[in-house]
């Protein structure tokens, strides 16, 4: 039985406690926790997870389109391909990744080189308009500039690949402590929120600047556009290539390997044979089809304001940290799954009766709602609140599904199969988001979508902009609702779930033993 400790003592040994008083705590109440993830690699990881996504790559499709002028066509042709290239390279780096055996852990050494060569690849993507001209840009079809913008994003998808297989295995062997690693991933993911989307900001304001004339240039706001995505593309990715290196320099695996490496064939065997990852991969695969139109597009094309996101979010910064907040307390209630599905399902379903708000309602002038900003705000306002108290635990439930995953192969077979498992999921993800890849531009050119409009401050045609709004909105909502209904086949409640973490821990101190008396080193928690 725990020992009764004053609940002012608790907090206090918890916010100011040393690692080894907090243990003992935890100790009196459970055999499983412990916190050995220290405080220096604490602020490391939140810097490595908010700076990882440090950069404005979620707006190249709109370079690509309004800048490079790369026509939808050839766009399809290119997600043709790299989807076929995409589960190419995802097969041949998760066997790379998995045999891997180095001093510094199983995953640490591609996290640390996928920094640099990202940052100079990013470089050369974003003047890629000044490289090839601006006459060369202006031709939807001038093949050259293809070819180097289609090289360009195979060989950022590759070193990517190397570093999501990574990071994907490495959150689930930082620490063996399944309460310990969902902190890490809390706090980590809450700063990331503010973080990671500082770059997103500055270029969505600038956009909105530009495209609404509030910038006075001399150059038209395509030329405009062009030299901020090629500030603050660079600027951002070089940034982050030295946070993640110089993280990658501290950072620490302390689940431990198998010293003999796993036969792939073996390791697709047992990812392919166990139920939960079978259920949580199709429930992937099921979320990964849709149109690719996002809310963005829809603020962007529709409203004309990219930032729109952005200002009705300001109330859900006072709900954003209750998910984070309360994670670890709902975790010691309701099983992984149910976290998982109430959080989607909560997050994504309020689209629905957004949709009926904004295309069934007219203004004063005949205007639907849905092409208002005014209109739309307050309810986009809600929505965001909605989504925003939900997003903590979606979050972290959607880290810890894959941890679970992890760790219920360790339990079942004794070894662990982390990039197997990284690859088999995203492979069966990619397959239909590249083939959203290849549809998306011509769900485009079917509605009528203009993608010179943009850049020239026109408008899109009615019929556009009704279906680009609810691409982003109901159709969203229903894709979200349908990939849910293989969750209901994972079969690792609660009480499954804290059996193998007690199972797991008793294996794992053993094995921890025998590999520091070889090595002569003190064990984990000593040395923090």
């Amino acid at each position: 039985m725990a020992a009764n400790i004053p609940k002012e003592k608790a907090i206090e040994i918890a916010l100011y406690g040393t690692d080894e008083q907090v243990n003992k705590q935890l100790r009196q109440y459970t055999d499983v926790d412990r916190r050995v993830v220290s405080r220096k690699e604490t602020v490391g990881y939140i810097l490595f997870t908010s700076f990882r996504d440090f950069n404005i790559n979620g707006h190249k499709d709109i370079f690509a389109e309004t800048i490079l002028k790369i026509s939808l066509n050839l766009q399809s042709v290119y997600n043709a391909f790299a989807g076929i290239w995409d589960i190419v390279d995802d097969i041949i780096i998760g066997g790379v990744v998995e045999k891997t055996r180095t001093r510094w852990g199983k995953f640490i050494p591609y996290m640390a080189m996928s920094g640099i060569p990202l940052a100079i690849m990013s470089i050369l993507y974003w003047t890629l308009p000044y490289i090839i001209g601006q006459e060369n840009c202006s031709d939807l079809n001038y093949m050259p500039k293809f070819f180097i913008w289609a090289a360009l994003e195979l060989l950022n998808e590759v070193v990517e690949n190397f570093r999501n297989v990574a990071v994907g295995g490495y959150m689930s062997t930082v620490t063996p402590y399944p309460t310990d690693r969902r902190r890490l991933i809390s706090v980590s993911s809450y700063a990331s929120i503010i973080l990671s989307r500082l770059p997103d900001i500055v270029i969505e304001f600038a956009m909105d600047f530009i495209t609404n004339g509030l910038v006075k240039t001399a150059k038209s706001s395509e030329q405009a556009l062009k030299k901020a995505f090629s500030i603050l593309g660079p600027g951002t990715m070089v940034v982050s290539a030295v946070v993640i290196t110089w993280y990658c320099t501290i950072a620490k695996e302390r689940v431990h390997q198998k010293i003999e490496t796993p036969k792939i064939k073996e390791s697709l065997k047992i990812v392919f044979t166990n139920r939960p990852l079978i259920a949580k991969m199709i429930s992937n695969a099921f979320g990964s089809f849709g149109t690719g139109v996002t809310t963005n597009d829809y603020y962007r094309y529709v409203l004309y304001m990219t930032t729109f996101e952005t200002i009705a979010g300001i109330p859900s910064v006072f709900f954003q940290p209750i998910g984070f907040a309360k994670y670890n307390a709902l975790a010691s209630k309701f099983s992984t799954k149910s976290l998982y599905m109430v959080s989607q399902v909560f997050a994504k379903s309020f689209y629905i009766p957004l949709w009926f708000y904004g295309r069934f309602l007219k203004t004063k002038s005949g205007k639907h709602f849905f092409q208002s900003r005014i209109a739309m705000l307050p309810v986009t306002a809600i929505w965001e609140c909605i989504y925003a108290t939900f997003w903590g635990v979606r979050s972290i439930s959607g880290d810890e599904i894959n941890n679970e995953c992890n760790d219920y192969i360790e339990w079942k077979y004794g070894q662990r199969n982390e990039a197997t498992l990284a690859v088999a999921g995203t492979i069966i993800t990619k397959i239909p988001a590249r083939l959203n890849g290849i549809i998306q531009p011509q769900f485009k050119r079917w509605i009528g979508y203009d993608q010179t409009a943009y850049a020239e401050s026109r408008e899109q045609t009615f019929t556009a902009q009704k279906w680009l709004f609810a691409f982003a909105t109901v159709i969203t909502a229903f894709t979200v609702l349908f990939s849910m209904v293989p969750m209901f086949w994972y079969d690792i409640d609660k009480d499954t779930r804290d059996r193998m973490y007690r199972e797991l821990n008793e294996r794992r101190i053993k094995i921890a033993e025998k590999i520091n008396e070889l090595e002569g080193n003190e064990p984990e928690e000593a040395q923090e």
